[in-house]
């Protein structure tokens, strides 16, 4: 997907990058580096870049009519967390948590 960066923030040993496309918002959770992959571009605020983006959480509720659990009022309020080495990152409004293949600390690969 061809996303632009709009926030770019770090907790602990990682990068958190607010990414979104017309569709689609994620959190990119990046482990920190400072090693530049060969022919890689800073990532900048503003921005856009391809990323190849796997989606770790959904809080969109199952378009279901056979689903019986009572939806929430606003989906995006309900927090989904994950561990990385110890460290909790959580999606934020909107953003569902992700990782990127083609991403390496603050910099993105060719693919």
């Amino acid at each position: 997907m061809t996303a632009r960066v709009v926030k770019i923030d770090s907790i602990e040993n990682y990068y958190v990058i607010n990414i979104e496309d017309k569709n689609k918002q994620f959190r990119i959770v990046s482990k920190k580096s400072s090693t530049k992959p060969f022919k890689g571009t800073k990532l900048e605020n503003g921005n856009s870049y391809f990323i190849k983006v796997k989606q770790l959480t959904d809080r969109q509720p199952p378009e279901n009519e056979n689903y019986t659990i009572p939806k929430p009022v606003n989906y995006l309020d309900i927090a989904a967390c994950r561990n990385f080495e110890n460290t909790e990152i959580c999606t934020e409004s909107g953003f569902e948590l992700a990782t990127a293949y083609n991403v390496v600390g603050l910099y993105v690969k060719p693919l």
